[in-house]
């Protein structure tokens, strides 16, 4: 195995040959993953394209041959017990000639829609695993998560062989704040309990719940210049299309376009790929070429045989929706983007009448991998929140409790030293500042604006 730093980008192939494996879509920090990360076979090694610790995009080779080569893959399905209680359960070994295991997949973080529903078997097929296999020439045995010879390796183990297409967050900034509230937790506990007035540990505390927010504001900002860049990375695209939404449904009861649909989404096809960005930055990318690609570009039909959306159809019969009619091609204009669309995409043009009870059911054109706009201003506000932190808890609300303790705390520090109790106030107005704006900034312009509603294509919308 060996690992480079990308930084000649030029000298990379800016599409990797097929079949490849592409990642789970995430909005934010996920765009660079979704245009960057792959798997796949160069014809002599299998490379890994991911995410490194600072944000950096690794290449990792993994050779086919040698006495700590590839030379088999190993299914190890989960228990009925596992399977029923976590979706997506089941993870793969590659394993040299010896049997130790040189690399671990888990399936459900190479499907580009996402789909922790699917039991393993399916997740396997479903994001292309089996044809890079076969496309590698390595072979795939199969076994139980119960048994004698499923890989059992320690976690920390499990983590160093993970081919992971990177975290949605730099691990860097995962780990600085995970100092961050540990240090302040520590401080905290102390000053609160003891009751005593420490001067030198009130500062540090006040130091580490200012920077959480500063972190967060660099982060947001070096995600901004990565996914630029990133954008970089891809041949020109063949054509771009823009929603171009038509009027509501009858009766009011459907989904209407907004100004954040209308402004951030967009299909793009590139030589062999086809892009599904989402109104909130999620690119779900998917083959149009290769073993494990689309073979055909369909349009439905209702019952009145107007059309009603617009899939992909694979040749395992799995259908993967690209969006409603309603949405990207009802409304003035959008009869040019299909024709322009249609003759982009390599592949032949098919049309599949829907019955109305199939059109009942909103996942038909709108469902995983499909770019669509929330049906309330509520969710798409919460869908549009930037990427969460590794706590599982509000992170903001943790932070302006931590800024606000440094304003609360310093009276009693005051006594001792007034300079530390006017630093540690200082410094807590300015990290309630700096979570409040971000904060409010993202709710005025969702309630003002992203989130208000349009019928039309308009350029300046």
């Amino acid at each position: 195995m060996s690992i480079t730093d990308a930084v000649r980008l030029r000298d990379r192939p800016r599409t990797p040959p097929e079949p490849a494996l592409r990642p789970a879509a995430e909005p934010g920090c996920g765009a660079e993953i979704s245009v960057w990360s792959r798997l796949f076979f160069d014809g002599k090694t299998l490379v890994l394209r991911s995410r490194g610790f600072f944000g950096e995009r690794r290449e990792t080779r993994y050779s086919l041959s040698g006495p700590r080569g590839v030379s088999r893959a190993l299914l190890v399905f989960p228990d009925a017990e596992t399977a029923g209680r976590e979706p997506g359960a089941g993870e793969v070994w590659l394993l040299d000639a010896s049997g130790r295991p040189v690399g671990r997949l888990l399936p459900y973080q190479w499907i580009p829609a996402g789909a922790p529903w699917l039991n393993f078997e399916e997740a396997v097929q479903r994001s292309g695993i089996s044809a890079l296999f076969k496309a590698c020439g390595i072979p795939v045995d199969r076994t139980g998560q119960d048994r004698a010879d499923a890989p059992g390796e320690p976690w920390w183990r499990k983590l160093t062989l993970l081919l992971s297409p990177g975290p949605a967050l730099p691990l860097w900034y995962q780990a600085l704040r995970i100092a961050l509230g540990a240090v302040w937790f520590l401080a905290f506990t102390v000053l609160y309990f003891s009751e005593a007035s420490l001067p030198w540990l009130m500062l540090l505390a006040a130091v580490a719940a200012f920077l959480a927010p500063v972190a967060r504001l660099a982060v947001r900002c070096v995600t901004a210049l990565r996914n630029r860049s990133a954008a970089r990375l891809d041949p020109p695209p063949l054509v771009e299309v823009t929603p171009c939404p038509g009027p509501p449904e009858d009766g009011g009861g459907g989904t209407v376009a907004t100004r954040r649909f209308v402004t951030r989404s967009v299909l793009r096809v590139y030589p062999g790929e086809l892009s599904v960005v989402d109104p909130y930055g999620a690119d779900v990318r998917r083959a149009l070429s290769g073993p494990a690609g689309a073979v055909a570009l369909v349009r439905m039909t209702g019952p009145d045989g107007r059309p009603v959306g617009v899939e992909l159809r694979y040749a395992s019969g799995v259908r993967a929706p690209i969006g409603a009619w309603a949405d990207w091609f009802a409304g003035p204009g959008g009869e040019a983007a299909w024709h322009r669309f249609r003759r982009a995409v390599p592949l032949p043009c098919e049309e599949r009448k829907v019955s109305a009870v199939a059109l009942s059911y909103a996942d038909l054109t709108r469902g995983p991998g499909a770019a669509f706009p929330e049906p309330r201003a509520k969710e798409a506000r919460h869908a549009a929140y930037f990427t969460r932190s590794i706590g599982a808890v509000n992170s903001t609300l943790v932070m302006m409790i931590s800024s606000g303790f440094s304003i609360w705390w310093a009276p009693v520090v005051r006594i001792e030293s007034a300079v530390a109790a006017w630093t540690s106030v200082l410094l807590g107005v300015a990290g309630l500042l700096l979570q409040f704006a971000p904060w409010c900034w993202h709710h005025l312009s969702s309630r003002l604006y992203f989130e208000r509603p349009v019928f039309r294509k308009d350029p300046s919308p």
